[in-house]
């Protein structure tokens, strides 16, 4: 079967809740810290916060992994198969496959595949065709096999991540005002490459716009 028409049997995911989101960044550290992912180029769990219009007031927090779509396109995009995507939707990288065309990053809406460099990875493991081959999260599958979720969200203090199946997901948060999945018309700022619809495996609870203060008046939503 070709990796463009491979069905997953089932697909897990992450939920955001971004007006729940304190930019705190405990979810990178935390990541870094379990996939012992030294300080450098290379983060596989991302926040920042995007500032709206100028004096609009208006700051959107986001954090984000790999979205492991379910159409994901660095997977389609490597000529080594060194990406793959398991069963229950799991987009997972053999380094040991690759050899660093870096087609995965280029093609990926999100840019999500990164690449170390020696300072960052100063020691190579036995079986690398390179010195540095692409990385990025991986849903914590180490932790996923003890039946314990990803690291970013057992230590989110404010609770603003959730992670399981996509279909439990919505069911559970899909009723919420401003319950949507990641896409491009809300969220422009976190698509890096392209707007390509990969399906990203990321339901987002999305933060209004910021009240506006009228001289004179107070404030009006």
């Amino acid at each position: 079967m070709s990796k463009s028409t491979r069905v997953t049997k089932t697909q897990l995911g992450f939920y955001f809740d971004q007006t729940r989101c304190m930019s705190c960044n405990v979810c990178t550290v935390a990541c870094k810290d379990w996939n012992q992912v030294n300080p450098g180029l290379v983060h596989w769990r991302e926040q920042f916060t995007y500032e709206g219009e100028k004096n609009s007031g208006s700051f959107f927090p986001f954090s984000m992994g790999c979205n492991h779509c379910e159409e994901p396109a660095c997977m389609e995009a490597c000529s080594q198969n060194a990406i793959t995507k398991t069963d229950d939707g799991i987009v997972t990288i053999d380094r040991k496959q690759c050899i660093n065309l870096q087609a995965c990053a280029t093609a990926c809406p999100f840019a999500k595949p990164k690449f170390a460099d020696d300072k960052q990875e100063p020691n190579s493991i036995i079986g690398w065709q390179i010195e540095h081959p692409a990385q990025k999260c991986t849903m914590c599958i180490d932790r996923l096999n003890d039946d314990l979720k990803p690291a970013c969200v057992l230590s989110c203090v404010g609770r603003a991540l959730d992670f399981g199946l996509m279909t439990e997901l919505k069911k559970t948060y899909g009723a919420e005002v401003g319950f949507t999945r990641l896409n491009p018309t809300d969220f422009p700022y976190v698509y890096k490459n392209n707007k390509n619809d990969t399906k990203p495996a990321l339901y987002v609870k999305k933060k209004g716009p910021a009240l506006v203060i009228h001289k004179g008046t107070g404030y009006r939503p």
